[in-house]
């Protein structure tokens, strides 16, 4: 094979990657989804063509008030989808939007509090994370390994005494919401800034399911789009108070977006008006399959931890794998079979590990609760049983 034929063959696998996940594949992985046909047309490249720096109608280039439009409807649309008062649309992905809050709300040497990599916290959030980059140090929040979820008494008494900078909540392996009252209270007693990294649950925030940290006087919330919300990727920054805005964006135009591909604008507007149209009822077909999936797939032996009831539930639900099996082999088998799904820390098990299911995607495919013993069975039918696991 020629570099030409191996790069038209890299394309062709490229063009039809999207209707493989769509139709060949049965993707249960917790931390992706697929936009919407709408979503996809509406990239604009020639938004692109050329920077667009600094805020919406001061701009160093020329021609570029369309893109300022673009922003401020953007950032408008957001704000009312998630009850926020401002928002910041121009980030490429949640991780940089998380790196850029350390720099702009904190100086080097500052304490950051958040989630434990074994509980779920992820790498833009944790210890031996980005948080490292702007010089943060970081500590762990308590967690309650008994009920899988943030340990708020010990976590507001922990806020209390060390009294940090910066605490960060939201995980990446989330079963159900946390109570974070008690948290948030404590931080702003001493003077600390709450974020809440919402990528996994923030369409279910937006569809009214899962509660929205803003209610909770979270004072940013950061996110991804393309996780139970069915966007392309991208990231957003979601505030309650305006002096935040100031500040942030100030920082960004001076030092974090030279550019930025703003021809990404036009799919985060359609994908927002898809979730106001349907966000709701997308959630909570969500969550009504992740229930469904857990009961079918302790019908066939497996053992399974999600939330009890379909209001508690997210979009995931995990499977342990054994002490000593490698959970990589297990994920690497089902990949064979045409089922793609992730593994993660176990939360409830020490040094444990488990497959991280998510239910966003199929849902989006059209699967209803009676669906979900097929997609058990098929689990099974591809060489994976309990005992494997």
């Amino acid at each position: 094979m020629t570099a030409i034929e191996s790069d038209e063959a890299l394309t062709d696998a490229a063009q039809g990657r999207y209707q493989q996940l769509s139709e060949a594949r049965l993707v249960l992985y917790a931390g992706a989804n697929l936009p919407s046909a709408e979503v996809i047309a509406a990239y604009a490249p020639g938004l692109s063509a050329y920077p667009a720096m600094g805020p919406s109608f001061f701009k160093e280039q020329p021609d570029t008030d369309l893109v300022s439009h673009l922003e401020q409807r953007v950032e408008a649309l957001a704000c009312e989808v998630f009850d926020a008062t401002w928002a910041e649309v121009r980030l490429p992905s949640c991780t940089l939007a998380n790196l850029a809050i350390f720099h702009a709300f904190s100086k080097p040497g500052d304490l950051l509090l958040a989630p434990a990599a074994a509980h779920g916290g992820h790498l833009s959030q944790r210890r031996g994370g980005t948080p490292e980059l702007a010089g943060l140090r970081v500590e762990d929040l308590p967690f309650d390994v008994q009920a899988g979820q943030l340990d708020g008494e010990r976590a507001a008494a922990l806020v209390r005494q060390r009294q940090p900078r910066l605490v960060m909540l939201g995980r990446s392996v989330l079963l159900q919401p946390d109570a974070i009252d008690e948290v948030v209270q404590a931080a702003h007693a001493v003077g600390a800034l709450v974020v809440f990294d919402a990528s996994h649950v923030s369409g279910l925030i937006a569809g009214g399911v899962f509660p929205n940290p803003f209610e909770a006087g979270v004072d940013l919330v950061t996110t991804s789009t393309y996780k139970t919300l069915p966007g392309l990727p991208q990231g957003l920054v979601l505030g309650r108070r305006p002096e935040h805005a100031v500040q942030f964006k100030a920082f960004l135009d001076r030092y974090f977006l030279a550019n930025y591909d703003a021809g990404r604008l036009p799919c985060l507007l359609q994908l927002l008006n898809e979730v106001k149209q349907d966000g709701a009822g997308y959630a909570r077909r969500v969550q009504r399959n992740t229930i469904a999936l857990a009961t079918a797939l302790r019908a066939e032996g497996f053992t399974v931890r999600a939330a009890a009831t379909v209001e508690q539930a997210t979009h995931q639900l995990l499977v342990p794998v054994q002490d000593g099996a490698d959970p990589r082999a297990v994920m690497g088998r089902l990949e064979r079979g045409g089922i793609v799904v992730g593994t993660c820390a176990d939360p409830v098990r020490p040094g444990g590990h488990a497959l991280r299911v998510g239910t966003q995607v199929i849902t989006r495919l059209g699967l209803v609760p009676e669906d979900m013993a097929g997609v058990a069975g098929r689990l099974r039918a591809v060489g994976v049983f309990a005992q494997d696991l």
